[in-house]
């Protein structure tokens, strides 16, 4: 006799949705505001160390550490997430310390691409698979207005992750979010499978 099948990982479907509603007080997600789609306002250097400055990076700052507190995960976050206007990223590094990036500028790319499944908090719990070069060279200015450079080309999972999270986040900035560069919409698919990034690989294309 025939009888309905239930949907698969049920409970871990409804954990993913908590997680999600952790952050809904802060995070933007896509549909709520045109901003995540326009391009970020430069930040005049001059004014990098003024109060106002100053205080949108340290709200970025608390923003990305909540993130980590109440879900587990998050990398990076840019200005648009949160309804900062101008181009400015915090990022975590491999040392967990916070890394501040205004106006950052790509000078280089690698010739090699990679595809892999990307989380955005701002069309979560959506996954995108998204090739990128598997490093990028950057200028940026940090937060105490010096200029600084980004060379690692690091072709270990970890190395490509950090080259990712940048593109990721200078991506925010010029309005693009990670499921706008799949090559189909049916790439994209929900989280909803607790092993998924356990067998998720970096595939050369």
């Amino acid at each position: 006799m025939w009888k309905p099948q239930l949907s698969p990982f049920a409970i871990y479907k409804k954990s993913v949705f908590d997680r999600a509603a952790k952050v809904v007080d802060f995070i933007y997600q896509i549909g709520e505001t045109s901003t995540l789609r326009e391009k970020s306002i430069p930040v005049n250097i001059k004014e990098i160390s003024s109060p106002e400055i100053q205080a949108k990076i340290n709200y970025l700052k608390d923003c990305l550490r909540r993130y980590r507190r109440l879900t587990g995960y998050g990398r990076g976050i840019t200005g648009v997430q949160v309804g900062i206007p101008e181009r400015i990223s915090v990022i975590f590094t491999v040392d967990l310390e916070i890394l501040t990036i205004i106006n950052p500028k790509i000078t280089k790319k690698s010739s090699k691409k990679y595809k892999y499944p990307e989380i955005c908090m701002s069309a979560n719990p959506i996954i995108a698979p998204v090739v990128r070069p598997a490093w990028i060279e950057f200028s940026f200015h940090d937060e105490t207005g010096s200029v600084k450079h980004w060379k690692t080309k690091d072709d270990t999972d970890q190395g490509r992750i950090m080259n990712r999270v940048f593109q990721h986040e200078i991506d925010h900035m010029e309005g693009v979010i990670n499921i706008d560069k799949v090559n189909h919409p049916k790439e994209l698919i929900l989280e909803s499978d607790p092993a998924f990034y356990e067998t998720a690989v970096f595939e050369e294309v």
